[in-house]
């Protein structure tokens, strides 16, 4: 998952060669950069050199795939709505990575417009962000200066009683973020040609970040769709339910459905709806 060299995001685009020391536990990386007046500056970094073959693991591999930013931008970022799920994440990274929980910078969306009432607005902002400083690991000094953002193209004026916003994650650093970005689309590709465990567990991440649950009695609509604009990864996806025994079709430009008794019987009894709390809430009542 490591490349040989990589496009550097300053010095005009270079192509360098990526440096790389093992050892037993760890891998050294490191890089130079020409600059200016012949000057040269060098970048580092040192992850570990293995990480647990595991449910979780693999878990955690289908919300990075599902959630993070695949932009290569030198910033790795995680967006979710579920504080279970952010926890999950950020402790995967702590276990396996060594990245420690302070080492996340965020700040939180809400689907409403900003308000004009100051009182209201500091309001809503003090709820969410004791909420996610409560529920999840990550630290009132790291936030942006604006620890929370508004969306302007909606008519929501009014924050929900139970709605807390989006959290965004996010690491800054350029070589973490082209290797983790590499590692989860490698695995990816791979996922139709694994052990069925891990396809299970996979599919557990996919179907918590990308899916919806569509109940509606007057058509008799009983469906999970996941959601996939890249045909590639439809395709991939419907390999990996389909060893699991679970017949899915394509649907539109970016829909893969799951439909009839039969198929989500088994999306119940492989437990592949559980990591979402509101969505497998949702599907339990379907």
């Amino acid at each position: 998952f490591i490349p040989k060299t990589i496009i550097c995001h300053e010095g005009e685009g270079q192509e360098v060669k990526l440096n790389c020391n093992y050892d037993d536990e760890y891998i050294d990386l490191s890089y130079i950069v020409k600059q200016y007046n012949n000057a040269q500056r060098e970048h580092s970094l040192t992850i570990k050199r293995f990480i647990s073959e595991s449910d979780e693991t693999f878990e955690v591999l289908g919300l990075l795939q599902a959630e993070m930013s695949k932009t290569q931008n030198g910033c790795f970022n995680f967006t979710n709505n579920q504080f279970k799920i952010i926890k999950k994440v950020m402790e995967w990274f702590k276990k396996e990575l060594k990245v420690n929980y302070d080492i996340w910078r965020w700040y939180i969306k809400i689907n409403t417009n900003e308000p004009v009432d100051l009182d209201y607005k500091n309001k809503i902002e003090n709820k969410v962000i004791n909420h996610w400083i409560t529920k999840t690991k990550i630290n009132l000094d790291k936030t942006y200066p604006k620890s929370v953002s508004y969306i302007k193209n909606t008519k929501n004026k009014i924050l929900r009683l139970h709605d807390y916003g989006t959290l965004i994650l996010e690491y800054k650093n350029y070589l973490f973020s082209i290797i983790i970005k590499n590692f989860v689309k490698s695995i990816l590709l791979q996922m139709p040609y694994m052990n069925e465990k891990f396809i299970r567990s996979y599919m557990k991440g996919i179907i918590a970040g990308e899916s919806t649950v569509e109940l509606y009695k007057p058509d008799k609509r009983y469906r999970v769709y996941i959601s996939a604009s890249k045909e590639e990864d439809k395709d991939i996806f419907q390999k990996c339910l389909t060893k699991l025994g679970i017949s899915s079709k394509k649907y539109g430009d970016d829909k893969l459905i799951i439909s009839k008794k039969e198929n989500n019987i088994q999306l119940l009894k492989q437990r592949l709806m559980t990591i979402h709390p509101a969505k497998y809430s949702k599907f339990l009542t379907m």
